[in-house]
């Protein structure tokens, strides 16, 4: 299926590894032009290298969206490079994992996670809303964690931010209709990505478990039975990054294998 995404401008941020990564190959695929993002140069660049054999312009920048001065300059950097933004995809890790009790989180504890991805998003979003308008055509795509709708007492401070950002994403599609820019949420489940296999580390650290029997009992969980493909993530991004999706906004869209609806 052609998804009519050829020369579209899509701004994918967090995208040197994992899920970010694996929705800016997809895009390339399908013919986007590329602005990708992530803090690690090193990895920005193995990224950027990864994808120049998909024959489309992709200019990689380090930045920290999670900065408002970053993502003022990366923002401005990709309409200098392509005139405009037709696709932001909002994808940032969200705060680091802790089982730790939520009356021993301090007040800096809940700002540096709500100064982190929350405004990271929110800021990245508002930075682009300017140019979608002005050419009555655009798609957010916020990348939002499960831990917003099913809560996880190692995931509180994301879970928290997570919600917010879900809220938000509703709030602002409803604003920005009229102008033809889409805002939707996709909240991935257990994928196998670089992060996700840290937090199954520390897991088994504190459950004095390993990492292959935490696997296969939460696969357990799972309908599906098995964790998730960041291409799986991927491929809901592009659709909703085309007209295909022309008539959806404002929504958040689980992918994680049926975990979220099942019983256990």
């Amino acid at each position: 299926m052609d998804l009519g995404l050829t020369q579209k401008v899509a701004l994918v941020t967090g995208a040197s590894a994992g899920i970010g990564y694996s929705v800016a190959q997809k895009l390339a695929a399908e013919g986007c032009q590329l602005i990708i993002c992530g803090r690690n140069s090193e990895r920005l660049e193995q990224a950027y290298q990864g994808l120049l054999s998909s024959n489309v312009k992709v200019i990689p920048i380090c930045a920290d969206v999670q900065k408002a001065s970053d993502s003022q300059k990366l923002v401005q950097e990709a309409i200098k490079q392509f005139g405009k933004i037709d696709i932001l995809v909002n994808n940032s890790e969200g705060a680091k994992f802790s089982n730790e009790a939520v009356e021993n989180l301090s007040d800096e504890d809940w700002s540096t996670v709500f100064e982190g991805k929350l405004m990271g998003y929110i800021r990245m979003t508002n930075l682009v809303l300017p140019t979608m308008k002005n050419q009555r055509w655009g798609r957010v795509i916020n990348i939002v964690g499960t831990s917003g709708k099913e809560p996880s007492s190692r995931l509180v401070k994301s879970g928290v931010a997570n919600a917010a950002l879900i809220n938000f994403t509703k709030t602002v599609a409803t604003q920005v209709a009229k102008w033809n820019v889409l805002v939707t949420c996709i909240n991935p489940g257990l994928i196998d990505t670089p992060r996700h296999r840290e937090y199954l580390e520390v897991f088994a650290q504190e459950e004095g478990r390993t990492v292959d029997s935490i696997i296969e009992g939460t696969n357990k969980m799972i309908p599906l039975g098995r964790r998730g493909f960041s291409s799986e993530v991927a491929n809901l991004v592009a659709f909703l990054a085309s007209e295909c999706a022309s008539y959806i906004t404002g929504v958040t869209i689980p992918v994680d294998g049926g975990l979220s609806t099942s019983a256990f």
